[in-house]
């Protein structure tokens, strides 16, 4: 127990950590996501591995934590008895209600709520679902938030995470703002978590995926999106804010700014404890 009391210690989220200014993010890419297909279950790598660990029935309940605009549950909606999500953005939560209305899904369920926060046991989630997964979402990102997602399951859970991540602009941002790159910066949660589950007994699987992509953001959607995942990290100063105003205009090319990210997904699955 020595080791957890220490994990615990040292997986925590930054200080400067608002629930305001993550609704801000999410909420500002809402429109990007609202409009996602639905993935198919075969298709998805993700939701493939998590039907070939579990044989969906219409009996079981599963939860997507920052489940987005709620893609994966309407996909899973089909072959389950309940597909839940949560998420920190309102408008998330709303296209995915929306959505599924739209479809005719009588068994999904979204809320917005900040995992971080929430109570699970006033929510009544604690060890009643079948299924519960974290998707490439920051919701995940201390001792406390991935104990809950464990909390929540009675039989399997999956997360995916960035293990390592170089991103052309944002790199270039946090160094214009004075903040520290951490060599934890990406790797931590799934190192961190791998050993939540090791001194439980736990023996999760783990998977691999390198990919790159490029992406671009009208310059002022860029700075606006810059300067709060610094100040997710740091309290910014005027000058800092201006430092960073000031080297993402620097980089636009006919009002659009080009972001570059190489990075590495990895697919942690297990069974509870």
């Amino acid at each position: 127990m020595d080791g957890l009391e220490q994990l615990k210690r040292t997986w925590r989220r930054s200080q400067a950590y608002e629930t305001e200014i993550q609704q801000r993010i999410w909420d500002g890419t809402a429109d990007r996501y609202g409009g996602l297909p639905i993935p198919d279950l075969a298709a998805d790598d993700f939701l493939s591995e998590l039907t070939q660990n579990i044989s969906l029935t219409p009996s079981l309940r599963t939860l997507d934590i920052g489940c987005g605009s709620g893609v994966y549950s309407m996909a899973l909606a089909a072959r389950v008895g309940e597909a839940a999500g949560v998420d920190i953005s309102p408008r998330m939560i709303g296209y995915a209600e929306e959505r599924s209305a739209a479809m005719g899904l009588k068994n999904t369920r979204f809320r917005c709520v900040d995992w971080a926060l929430v109570d699970i046991d006033a929510l009544g989630f604690r060890g009643t679902f079948d299924v519960v997964f974290a998707h490439m979402t920051p919701a995940i990102d201390s001792y406390e938030t991935f104990e809950k997602l464990n909390a929540c399951s009675k039989n399997l859970c999956m997360m995916e995470k960035f293990a390592r991540r170089k991103n052309l602009i944002q790199d270039e941002v946090f160094r214009a703002a004075g903040i520290d790159m951490p060599e934890d910066q990406y790797h931590g949660d799934v190192l961190y978590a791998f050993i939540y589950l090791w001194y439980h007994g736990c023996r999760p699987k783990l998977l691999y995926h390198d990919e790159t992509w490029d992406s671009q953001k009208p310059t002022e959607d860029m700075v606006a999106w810059c300067t709060d995942q610094a100040r997710l990290r740091k309290k910014l100063t005027l000058h800092e804010e201006a430092a960073i105003r000031r080297y993402v205009q620097g980089q636009a090319v006919d009002g659009m700014v080009r972001e570059h990210t190489a990075a590495t997904r990895v697919t942690m699955i297990w069974k509870v404890k």
